[in-house]
């Protein structure tokens, strides 16, 4: 079996397979929060597309207030994805990325 370069673990939850623990975290956060009403939906996997490349946000989440985010779960803030985040400010000036991270914690 390969390791991820970052010891990201795959992991399914209700059937969704999701490419880091961290990731699925954030999945059962905004079940939880749909549950008590804080949010309307969620979508997961939500492609932006620009030229000559695609950004895929790891959620948009449409919010009771009738906001919107578009959130990017992340252990490792790399290169790729701050260029990307450049990319996206320059072609989707309405839509900030919010980068949710974690607190490591060691066994």
């Amino acid at each position: 079996m390969l390791k991820h370069k970052y010891k990201a673990v795959r992991t399914e939850r209700d059937g969704h397979k999701f490419r880091s623990k961290m990731e699925a975290r954030r999945y059962d956060e905004l079940v939880l929060a749909q549950r008590a009403g804080q949010i309307v939906m969620f979508m997961m996997e939500v492609p932006f597309r620009m030229p000559g490349t695609v950004y895929w946000a790891d959620f948009m989440v449409f919010w009771t207030d009738g906001s919107v985010t578009v959130e990017d779960v992340k252990g490792v803030i790399t290169s790729t994805f701050k260029t990307k985040q450049r990319m996206m400010k320059q072609h989707f000036p309405s839509v900030e990325i919010i980068c949710i991270t974690y607190k490591r914690t060691k066994k």
